[in-house]
């Protein structure tokens, strides 16, 4: 492969790389705000609801609403655990990726340079 076409592909690549950070951006901005208003519509209301507090619950209902109170807080933090679990991972996706971008550049920065080298070489010898 010569080093031109090297460089094509690499520059391609980088593109490809760079479109998948913005969409996993986007998709990051979407889980964050979807986490953000389940926090603040249902798990935070949830929690500070108060069944005791009301004289029309008595006994096995009160209980039973207690319950189905406590399931619905641990299954919303085990959901909001495991969306914190997938921005972390996006965000390492991301570092990946960004590194395997800065290697691409590195190494068209080192084909470039090798073409430029060859070519002063060539003007030296007289072979234009």
């Amino acid at each position: 492969m010569s080093r031109h076409s090297e460089i094509h592909d690499l520059e391609r690549e980088i593109a490809e790389c760079e479109e998948a950070i913005s969409d996993l951006e986007n998709e990051e901005e979407i889980i964050r705000r979807l986490q953000s208003e389940i926090t603040s519509e249902a798990e935070e209301p949830v929690k500070a609801y108060d069944m005791t507090a009301s004289d029309e619950f008595r006994g096995s209902l009160e209980e039973k609403s207690e319950d189905a109170r406590y399931q619905i807080c641990k299954e919303t933090d085990s959901a909001q655990n495991d969306t914190s679990q997938l921005l972390s991972e996006i965000a390492q996706a991301k570092e990946r990726i960004h590194e395997h971008i800065e290697k691409c550049r590195r190494r068209i920065e080192q084909l470039e340079a090798e073409i430029e080298a060859e070519s002063r070489s060539r003007v030296m010898q007289g072979d234009f």
